[in-house]
């Protein structure tokens, strides 16, 4: 059976889809997630949701997925240790550098690729494979048919595809544009949502959202998509509340069970969800419906009708929804070519078959035939879910031997002595050692009694509770102090490589495109790059090959986790790690290194002007390059501007603004490149 695995901000969200028929929950932690508006999961959290999802067979994932610099390798290694105390079903990471140091030290925590890394190809997927992997989330933007072809080219590795939620404009893990305009970085989890702003044409001069791309529902693929053979169903969500996760649980539970989803889908609309569609799953083919959300990138929940006529305050609409007091209600007004909101809290006065009359709370002017959704519903308030109380712990096997006047309790290879006073008794103590020994209270640690030995002499003995109970905490004492991981983070001894410096990266840059696939010339070395999105990958790869012979000294960049793939069947190539192959941090350096010997070097993340020694190699630093804004799969002729298909060239160069920023827009092929002018 596929795996239903929904988002929790917090421990409630957790529970909410544990209730509602989740099978996993994933979350971040305090630090490092990429979602840091979220409330995330303290180690107390952590302990609990991993205690109730043990006992009753559901999984946890923790996200650990954004990138991090070399300064902050001690305090994730911190996190990484708490993680590893109690455990989860999986670690989805986006930074390589976090998988080196998982996989060297924390070898009992599964990796799972992150959406963050852009996996969208069969190399991709193979190359984190063969770096440990067990999981890998793939990118949004693929259909149907490259997940089917990547299924069946990686059949013995775990697959997990978005199916709920709030799509992005760029590629998840390549978008720039928060931090570019805003210096929030969507790679350290404080994006921005650019793409949810409005920008002005500058050939027509009007505002408009064309970077809002729809939610997505694909409910009605779900049953394909099992058929594929994908392991896990994924829904987007960390920052809403409960009521959101157990709509979107009850609604895919039931479509997964093979029963009715129509009774859940007013919920789910009206929990949260923009316009709607199956974003990229299906082929975007000419003459499509646009997949950004038009004049409105809000929250719309559920079209229920139309104003039909206004006598002051009181407006009457046309509806076959019954109108509660206190829903949310929703009228859209056009303002200067976009939808402006105007919200308010619904009491009906009078209903009757197909209309409605509603009171405005004040002299708002309604157009006639405006839209009306209903965007909360007084009867879905969910009722507080109680949360876990008890705590995760680690059971350690243990003896007793009991004599007159002393006890001896041994677990883990830790073995103490205590002074007692055992009195002669027509019962035996053994049974409330066992059961005094085996509470824990506000421990880390359980200890199972395996056998409790009588050296006494006599037949029955009693030993007084209040000392079996402070023998028991002074023993869990020091079994969590023994046992505490000691262990910090420390730099690996590197050989540094002889300091090779990279061209500035502007000069790399194609004529449309932020790498150049054809080669350019640089003090007598020649820079190609690898796309770092591309659809049909054989033919990338193929054409890769056939151009290196005909360059001098050529020295390929590095795009895509794919990309080592090549570089490993081809050794005998020089290579850097450009842009869009993260060098966060000098660990995510060493694997690619450990990976690709013939690596010469690479850019520092984009975002960082330093770096902290010892590294494999000297970095570039590439902090005044300006990278495109977004990397889209979706059309900005089409979805952002709603223009025809038919005549279309499949070549355009638009220009947009917004606050005195200018953008040049390149569309090749129904792609997206938006940079800054």
């Amino acid at each position: 059976m596929i795996e239903l695995a929904l988002p929790a901000g917090t421990i409630k969200e957790a529970m909410a889809a544990f209730k509602a028929g989740a099978d996993a929950v994933y979350f971040g932690m305090k630090d490092f997630s990429a979602r840091k508006g979220a409330g995330n999961f303290s180690a107390e959290d952590l302990s609990r949701i991993r205690r109730y999802a043990l006992d009753n067979s559901k999984k946890i994932y923790i996200t650990v997925n954004t990138l991090i610099d070399d300064k902050d390798l001690p305090r994730l290694y911190e996190t990484l240790k708490t993680i590893n105390r109690y455990g989860c079903d999986g670690l989805i990471v986006q930074d390589l550098g976090v998988a080196r140091i998982v996989r060297k030290d924390f070898p009992s925590l599964p990796l799972h690729g992150s959406t963050q890394l852009a996996i969208h190809t069969i190399a991709g997927v193979k190359e984190l494979q063969s770096l440990g992997f067990e999981r890998v989330v793939l990118s949004r933007e693929l259909n149907l048919d490259e997940i089917r072809k990547i299924r069946e080219a990686c059949p013995d590795v775990e697959l997990k595809v978005f199916i709920h939620g709030a799509l992005c404009y760029g590629f998840s893990g390549l978008c720039m544009a928060s931090h570019l305009i805003t210096n929030r970085s969507a790679n350290e989890g404080s994006c921005a949502q650019i793409c949810r702003s409005w920008f002005v044409d500058k050939e027509t001069g009007k505002r408009y959202y064309p970077f809002s791309l729809e939610d997505l529902d694909a409910g009605k693929l779900v049953r394909e998509l099992m058929d594929i053979g994908i392991d896990s169903l994924k829904v987007e969500g960390r920052l809403k509340g409960p009521e959101y996760v157990d709509a979107v649980t009850r609604y895919y539970r039931a479509i997964i069970d093979g029963r009715d989803e129509k009774p859940y889908k007013h919920a789910v609309a009206v929990s949260f969800q923009r316009k709607a569609g199956c974003g990229f799953l299906l082929p975007l083919n000419p003459g499509r419906e646009r997949i950004t959300t038009g004049p409105y990138p809000g929250h719309r929940g559920e079209k229920i009708g139309r104003v039909f006529d206004q006598r002051g305050r009181k407006i009457l609409v046309e509806t076959n929804t019954r109108i509660k007091p206190y829903d949310g209600l929703m009228i859209l007004i056009q303002d200067k070519g976009l939808d402006s909101p105007y919200r308010f809290s619904a009491h009906p006065t009078e209903q009757m078959d197909g209309r409605a009359i509603l009171t405005l709370p004040d002299d708002e002017k309604i157009p006639v035939r405006s839209p009306l959704y209903m965007i909360s519903d007084s009867t879905l308030n969910m009722k507080a879910i109680e949360e876990p109380r008890a705590m995760m712990k680690k059971s350690a096997d243990a003896t007793v031997s009991v004599w007159k006047d002393s006890l001896v309790i041994s677990a883990e290879g830790i073995e103490r002595k205590y002074s007692i006073n055992a009195e002669e008794s027509e019962h035996s103590a053994e049974d409330a050692i066992r059961k005094i020994f085996s509470q824990s209270g506000a421990s880390d640690y359980s200890l199972s009694i395996l056998s409790v030995a009588n050296n006494t002499g006599l037949d029955g003995y009693y030993i007084n509770p209040s000392v079996l109970k402070s023998i028991r905490r002074d023993f869990l004492s020091v079994l969590e102090e023994e046992l505490r991981d000691e262990r910090s983070y420390s730099p690996s001894v590197v050989e540094k490589a002889e300091e090779f410096i990279l061209p500035p990266r502007h000069l790399l840059d194609g004529e449309r495109t932020p790498w150049n696939t054809d080669g350019v010339t640089i003090n007598g070395n020649t820079y190609i790059s690898f796309p770092a999105v591309r659809y049909d990958e054989e033919k990338v790869f193929a054409e890769m090959e056939e151009k290196l012979k005909t360059l001098n000294n050529p020295i390929i960049g590095l795009n895509n986790t794919g990309d080592i793939l090549f570089l490993k069947k081809h050794p005998q190539y020089r290579a850097f790690a450009d842009i869009y192959m993260y060098l966060p941090n000098r660990e995510a350096a060493l694997l690619l290194k450990e990976e690709a010997p013939s690596l010469v070097g690479g850019y520092l993340w984009v975002e960082r002007e330093s770096y902290e020694e010892p590294w494999p190699f000297t970095p570039t630093i590439a902090s005044d390059y300006h990278p495109p804004l977004f990397i889209s799969r979706s059309c900005y002729r089409h979805d952002g501007l709603g223009l025809d298909c038919k005549g279309c060239t499949r070549h355009h160069t638009f220009r947009a603004e917004q606050n005195g920023r200018n953008y040049t827009i390149f569309v090749d092929n129904c792609n997206t490149i938006v940079k800054e002018s």
